[in-house]
């Protein structure tokens, strides 16, 4: 087939010449009628339909098609791409047409790629065959043509910025001629065509970008809205089956091991109202690492698309023949710089179906992958801590059981010697005082405080598994706070005055702003809450001095509880972590003789009355602590990171 140059006057093969008749006036009219559609639709489909439709009525053309590279060409603006990549005409296919058949299209498709495309790219000229069925040019396509009745064949090079994207070819079955000047327009105009293709399809690419960052969106969202690694697992293969293949398994690797298993399989492939693919993860066959397509991409952690079902069945063992699958994509799951399975998705058609997933998925199959990668390692990691977290419990619930039952015999034998001491005979034979029976006194009171500081530590140890479950037992009852806070202030004071003990340095000073302030509470909880507020006070003020206590309104509806003291205070690095369990400041190793249990208990406590606590402080000058509590008929819960003004 040969491409005329830029000064003939006539295409070859044919019998127009330069004298034939201008065009028309309708024919004018429904040229500006095509350009103007060309130029008002984005969407490929329509805008090829009415070009071949405008076409065939204006040029008398009884058949026509549109041959599309399925790329878009690489411009001279994308640096960095060789000649021979910019040339690479890549796969050919048919747009749009006007009723040819299968057969022929596949003939012409195969000539396309197999030269005629490349002749069109470098020479950009139309092509006139005045005869299709005998043109020596023409191997390969004259017996197609033949067979089909065409006569006359012109194609049309569609370029946009001297790339070629495609061709417009129009088919007479009688013999026809183009004039010269119908000839230059037919250029124009699939020029203008070529221009409105490439405007529709970069629309379409840009929708089509547009709703991968939605899924993609849509899918981290779904990804992330469990910490279940099982439900995330369901999640990834029921999305990923939806928009890549209609089915999709996740590997993961196991820990230790050179082997990675199928832990979650999802298909949507049915056949005669049934699913008949059977899941891999039931078969439960491991992949070796570096074994085989899958597992040397866990090991390189490259990506890969397989189209040749051939290839396909040879690579993936589970895989059989029955089920007709077309293409295969597998990309590693990559998170924290390390590669923890594989996600692949394939199209089971059962040889019944066309669809297939294409080589530009490759990128939003990976994109996917990353997301899942992420939520997985997340839920794995949550899950492990829970179970770290549900073995201490279990083992702190065991410690405060066995603990309990020992206590509490000290404690009733304690009872039984004071009670024989304060018996017995207060002075000796010769009327003096007995000075060892005074001493035991001393000391059954001192084991008496000492058995009750062990027990509120057991206590401790056993609310954590109440509160790590969500099992905490409370008694609401509305009550006044004041009463409360003052037995709580006589607890501590008498547990510091011990006989034989240091002497008391430090004050408690009980502020009410309002004596009947009332809120819902346990009062047990809340003596408790008030209890480890006040120790602390008194164990990180060392020195002594004033412990104040503050009873007044807080802010929306709320009683605050205020304990302030003149002691250590707590650095700033620390602030944030005193409430977590087991959390002992840094910048006070020389006080840290607890469990670092009372503040995480007592701010759980509080938010299981609905309220909450909150702490300020300054090291060196003393901290302060907030016990906010829904006023009595204000019940909604208090959230943990209210903003509170600053006369808090």
């Amino acid at each position: 087939m040969s491409i005329e140059n830029e000064n003939s006057t006539a295409l070859s093969g044919g019998s127009a010449g330069r004298n034939n008749p201008a065009l028309k006036p309708e024919q004018v009219e429904a040229l500006l009628t095509i350009s103007a559609l060309l130029n008002s639709d984005l969407n490929a489909g329509r805008v090829l339909r009415d070009l071949l439709v405008q076409v065939c009525a204006l040029f008398r053309a009884d058949q026509a098609a549109v041959f599309l590279r399925e790329k878009l060409p690489l411009s001279e603006e994308n640096k960095g791409v060789s000649e021979a990549r910019r040339q690479d005409i890549g796969k050919v296919i048919c747009a749009a047409n006007t009723g040819l058949s299968e057969a022929y299209l596949a003939s012409l498709t195969a000539f396309y790629e197999k030269k005629e495309f490349r002749q069109l790219q470098s020479q950009r000229r139309p092509v006139y065959i005045a005869d299709a069925r005998n043109d020596a040019r023409l191997n390969g396509l004259r017996e197609v043509n033949t067979r089909e009745g065409f006569r006359t064949m012109l194609t049309l090079p569609l370029l946009h910025r001297e790339a070629l994207i495609g061709t417009l070819i129009l088919y007479h079955y009688q013999p026809h001629s183009y004039t010269e000047q119908e000839t230059r327009l037919l250029t124009v105009f699939a020029n203008q065509a070529a221009l409105a293709i490439t405007n529709a399809r970069l629309y379409e690419t840009a929708r089509q970008r547009e709703k991968d960052a939605a899924l993609l969106a849509e899918a981290g969202r779904i990804f992330n809205s469990s910490l279940k690694t099982g439900d995330v697992l369901n999640w990834v293969v029921r999305t990923v089956g939806g928009c890549l293949g209609n089915s999709a398994l996740v590997y993961i690797i196991q820990e230790g091991s050179d082997a990675a298993h199928p832990v979650a399989f999802y298909s949507s492939a049915v056949q005669n109202g049934e699913i008949k693919v059977v899941s891999p993860v039931k078969e439960n066959a491991p992949v070796k690492l570096g074994s085989g397509p899958i597992g040397k991409s866990m090991q390189t952690g490259v990506s890969f698309l397989l189209r040749d079902p051939a290839e396909i069945l040879k690579s993936i063992p589970f895989l059989t023949k029955e089920y007709g699958v077309n293409s295969l994509v597998c990309v590693p799951l990559k998170t924290r710089g390390r590669i923890i399975g594989s996600l692949l998705s394939y199209m089971v058609t059962y040889g019944a179906s066309d669809k297939s997933i294409e080589e530009d998925q490759l990128g939003l199959a990976q994109a996917l992958a990353d997301r899942a990668a992420v939520a997985i390692e997340n839920a794995r990691m949550y899950e492990a801590a829970k179970r770290e977290q549900r073995v201490k419990d279990e083992f702190l619930t065991l410690v405060s059981h066995e603990l309990n039952t020992p206590l509490t015999n000290m404690k009733g034998y304690n009872h039984l010697l004071a009670k024989r001491l304060d018996e017995s005979k207060p002075r000796g034979a010769n009327g003096q005082p007995n000075r060892a029976v005074e001493n035991l006194r001393q000391f059954t009171t001192i084991i008496g405080s000492q058995i009750d500081r062990l027990q509120y530590l057991v206590t401790d140890l056993a609310r954590i598994s109440q509160i790590e479950s969500g099992q905490v037992e409370l008694h609401m009852l509305p009550r006044p706070l004041l009463p409360l806070i003052q037995d709580a202030v006589a607890q501590v004071e008498e547990q510091l005055q011990i006989p034989g003990g240091p002497p008391v340095r430090h004050k408690f000073e009980v502020v009410a702003r309002k004596n009947n302030l009332s809120a819902e509470v346990d009062p047990a909880v809340f003596s408790r809450i008030m209890h480890n507020l006040l120790t602390n006070a008194v164990k990180f003020s060392p020195n002594g001095g004033t412990i104040r206590i503050d009873l007044t309104l807080g802010p929306s509806q709320t009683v605050k509880v205020a304990v302030t003291d003149n002691g250590l205070g707590i650095s700033e690095q620390d602030l944030p972590h005193i409430f977590e369990r087991f959390y002992k400041a840094s910048s006070q190793p020389g006080r840290a003789n607890g469990l670092g249990l009372g503040l995480f208990i007592s701010r759980n406590l509080a938010q299981a009355m609905h309220g909450q606590l909150i702490a300020t402080s300054e090291e060196g000058k003393g901290s302060t602590f907030m016990l906010l509590l829904p006023r009595f008929g204000h019940t909604a819960p208090i959230p943990e990171h209210q903003q509170l003004p600053d006369w808090l």
